[in-house]
């Protein structure tokens, strides 16, 4: 074989591996969103849009954390994402309706103090395994370093927002007459939410960096 065709050939196996590769994280993607909506309605997939998006402004300000997952395949892998924890949060959201019927202070708390760090666990997990292509070695670690600092974050900056969601407030929203119930909340919170977490672990990253690194050392 010529040096021409062996080039040709290597070109041709990159090319399909990017293909599968591609391939399956749609197929991720559209399962995850039809699961999610299967569970949770509209609610999922709506979770899934919020996060692509989310990770859309990091990746322009560029603070984004996920190295590995850039461009349009960070954004498949974050609806991925998106869709299978906004099942976690509309669950979680559902239990603090159920044991605090009336809203006020203590659904407020409920959503503030349960749902966040559950919703923060379960977005952290799904999202290493989904961006580590389904291999969970090392979460232990990645919860270690930045569980804390992106429950913090979200309850800093989406506590009050958190709040006023579980109790009933959001941003009402009617088009020809069909009522969105809300779901622009869900969007816009989501949203922010990636931002806010994905800010937080490309600090710790960074910051995990310096510390290890040559000069810091010196």
């Amino acid at each position: 074989m010529s040096l021409e065709d062996e080039v040709n050939n290597r070109g041709g196996k990159k090319f399909i591996k990017k293909a599968l590769k591609a391939g399956f994280n749609l197929a991720v993607a559209a399962a995850s969103g039809i699961f999610s909506y299967g569970m949770v309605g509209i609610s999922g997939p709506l979770t899934g849009i919020a996060f692509a998006a989310g990770s859309a402004v990091l990746n322009a300000i560029g603070k984004n954390p996920d190295k590995k997952s850039k461009g349009i395949e960070g954004l498949i892998k974050d609806f991925s994402v998106g869709s299978l924890t906004g099942i976690v949060g509309v669950w979680g959201y559902d239990l603090a309706s159920a044991y605090f019927p009336t809203p006020g202070i203590s659904r407020a708390v409920a959503g503030v103090a349960a749902v966040n760090p559950i919703f923060t666990g379960a977005y952290m997990g799904i999202d290493y395994i989904v961006k580590n292509n389904f291999n969970p070695s090392g979460i232990i670690n990645h919860f270690s370093r930045n569980y804390l600092p992106v429950l913090k974050n979200s309850t800093l900056w989406l506590g009050l927002p958190v709040a006023l969601t579980i109790n009933g407030y959001g941003i009402p929203a009617t088009i020809s007459g069909l009522d969105l119930r809300g779901y622009p909340s869900i969007v816009v919170a989501d949203m922010f939410y990636r931002i806010v977490a994905g800010a937080a672990q490309s600090r710790t990253a960074a910051s995990s960096f310096q510390n290890y690194s040559p000069a810091a050392a010196h």
